[in-house]
């Protein structure tokens, strides 16, 4: 019973703009070959990234490493990112307006949260590995660091439309809310939660 209320459109002020079908399969289909692109090239960087970290003699064996504990913090933050913006997408397919607001806020609020921890973890992430890999002349730490910059930029990029989204549910303005717009950011936002947790699980892994 809860479950069929809290799905209930609410038909007094909708946000939503209409659905478009040909305009939602051309977006979807970029969105998808978009991601399909970084899947590529962030899985080509993780698999160089352990090639050179684990064969490279002069390397640290693993077990030497300490990773900053803030990490998990943040990795339960994007986890809360992610979640919400599903719930918000949810809310946007069944056209409840009045709670699509409160997860989009929630969502962009625990993003913030994300980047304000994830930000000096990162940053004593890469000191660590520069210290502890200073013979392997910048090599494993060059790609180290690469992952972790394309990674944070790619989060910085998905907070825009995700607070742009937030923005516009809060005016209350008729059809200020795309759905093609959200179910691309609750995508993006997914598919950085698996990148994220690739690189943390490759980091504890040769740590």
């Amino acid at each position: 019973m809860m479950k069929e209320q809290s799905e209930t459109p609410d038909l007094g002020e909708d946000l939503l703009a209409p659905w478009e079908e040909e305009a939602g399969a051309s977006s979807r289909l970029g969105m998808l070959l978009f991601l399909a692109s970084l899947t590529v090239f962030f899985g080509a960087s993780i698999v160089g990234y352990l090639v050179i970290r684990l064969d490279s003699p002069l390397a640290p064996l693993p077990g030497h490493l300490v990773l900053p504990s803030g990490l998990w913090v943040s990795t339960l933050l994007l986890l809360l990112t992610g979640w919400a913006i599903h719930m918000a997408d949810r809310r946007a397919r069944h056209r409840a307006s009045g709670s699509l607001r409160w997860w989009l806020s929630l969502g962009l609020g625990s993003g913030l949260a994300f980047v304000a921890v994830q930000a000096p973890c990162l940053l004593e992430l890469l000191r660590v590995h520069r210290v502890a890999l200073a013979q392997q002349g910048g090599a494993i730490y060059g790609l180290t660091f690469a992952l972790v910059i394309i990674h944070a930029l790619h989060v910085l990029g998905g907070m825009v439309p995700l607070a742009a989204l937030t923005f516009d549910a809060w005016r209350r303005t008729a059809g200020a809310v795309s759905r093609h717009r959200m179910w691309g950011c609750a995508l993006y936002w997914h598919f950085l939660e698996v990148v994220w947790i690739a690189l943390f699980g490759v980091f504890q892994i040769t740590a």
